[in-house]
């Protein structure tokens, strides 16, 4: 995928999706700037301990926690490690998510990889997790002869039932009420038969967990379940929604993990206003590894740098603003074209947003912090949760801005919040 040579090109090359190719990273992977990269100190931390530690991998959405994963897995040695990298996603329900539900899809991706890497499991445990899950889950032979015939593995079949069927997840819940460490048990004996016959570490990777429908649900899972969470007996990496750190209930989770690792936005501004070359340089290669520099106008590209200072929403607002060329009959991408695209994404924000986020915006604008554990500590988690506020780190420390897609909205809340 090499840089894009005219506008429809460029729109294709601004997905905003993480790379995952090896190709896709040679084309497009920019370093992020700094001594130790988040995913450097995840595969250090991986290979050098002696015990099967858990993580958590803290970030917003957005900021490319998908595709350090990928450069996690990529980076690991295959000799001495066994990476399941999965996406909650891909196989749950995110609108009626439990904490039930995500053991099962656990297990299921550990039963995969054996199957994937033809490793013959023992076969009482393999029979003791199939009958424990077909019992869960209340699936007939006949339904698993049916989608076999259409070419689905068995683990499959129980993952589609699970995030199809209102009813399979009720009836499971059900059934793991009294029995959740009986599952966490069968998964640790497929774990350590896996990695016995393999002569691996398994390494299990969860992404999608910050993109969990309401922050309630984030909150559901990892404050109230957390000791389970650390129960697998290998490596997990969990993806943790950064919002949540802002509550005073985190440091008991934090202490419950060998480490939390955190991957910022990188900031266009400094904390006291002054321009920061070091991130703006990183968006910069982002966009110019995609696109051919002819493509854009003068300015353009540090207008939208300037006016978003999120990579996915850079990679969004770039992508519209090639289209709104292309429908102009355009050759290049305009200032005005960058201004439409972002007018659209500015006006779902405003709409969106009460007096009370107005009135707290307008207050993390001024002393750019968003730690407030008064009585409207919610609100500003709701304001993380929706990134219409945005944590930023550099060398001189961590602080929290509005995101600079509101700026011009700014003096119309001063005047009327």
């Amino acid at each position: 995928m090499p840089r894009a040579k005219n506008l429809k090109e460029a729109y294709n090359n601004f997905y905003v999706e993480p790379l995952k190719e090896d190709q896709e990273f040679e084309d497009f992977y920019v370093q992020r700037p700094g001594h130790i990269s988040p995913m450097q100190d995840l595969k250090d931390r991986i290979e050098l301990t002696d015990r099967k530690e858990k993580y958590l991998f803290l970030g917003f959405r957005g900021s490319g926690k998908s595709t350090e994963l990928y450069r996690l897995e990529a980076a690991l040695d295959r000799s001495r490690f066994l990476v399941v990298n999965y996406s909650i996603r891909d196989d749950l329900n995110l609108s009626d998510f439990d904490f039930r539900d995500f053991f099962v899809s656990m297990a299921l991706k550990v039963y995969d990889i054996a199957r994937v890497e033809g490793i013959a499991l023992n076969p009482d445990i393999e029979k003791d997790f199939q009958d424990f899950a077909r019992k869960i889950t209340k699936i007939t032979e006949a339904e698993v002869t049916s989608q076999s015939s259409a070419g689905l593995s068995w683990s499959r079949i129980i993952i589609l039932k699970l995030s199809r069927e209102a009813k399979t997840r009720e009836c499971l819940r059900k059934e793991l009420d009294q029995k959740i460490s009986d599952l966490i048990q069968k998964l640790n004996w497929m774990i350590l038969d896996i990695e016995e016959k393999s002569g691996k570490e398994l390494v299990i990777m969860v992404d999608d967990l910050d993109k969990l429908a309401r922050g309630e649900q984030s909150e559901e899972f990892f404050y109230k379940n957390y000791p389970l969470l650390i129960e697998p007996s290998c490596f997990v990496v969990y993806t943790f929604p950064i919002p949540l750190a802002f509550d005073p209930r985190y440091e008991n989770v934090r202490h419950a993990f060998a480490s939390d690792v955190i991957l910022l936005q990188m900031p266009v501004f400094r904390r006291n206003g002054e321009k920061h070359e070091e991130g703006r340089k990183f968006y910069r290669d982002a966009i110019s590894r995609r696109i051919e520099p002819e493509l854009l106008n003068n300015d353009v590209l540090e207008f939208a740098i300037e006016s978003t200072g999120k990579l996915s929403e850079l990679m969004e607002v770039m992508r519209e603003s090639s289209l709104n060329a292309l429908r102009m009959g355009q050759k290049s991408i305009s200032r005005d074209d960058v201004a439409t695209a972002l007018d659209k994404l500015r006006m779902t924000f405003d709409r969106t947003l009460t007096k009370a986020h107005k009135e707290k915006l307008l207050e993390i604008n001024e002393c750019k912090e968003a730690r407030d554990e008064g009585p409207d500590s919610i609100l500003t988690r709701e304001l993380l949760f929706s990134l219409t506020a945005v944590e930023y780190e550099d060398e001189e420390g961590r602080w929290c801005e509005i995101n600079l897609m509101l700026r011009p909205l700014v003096e119309k809340w001063t005047r009327s919040p």
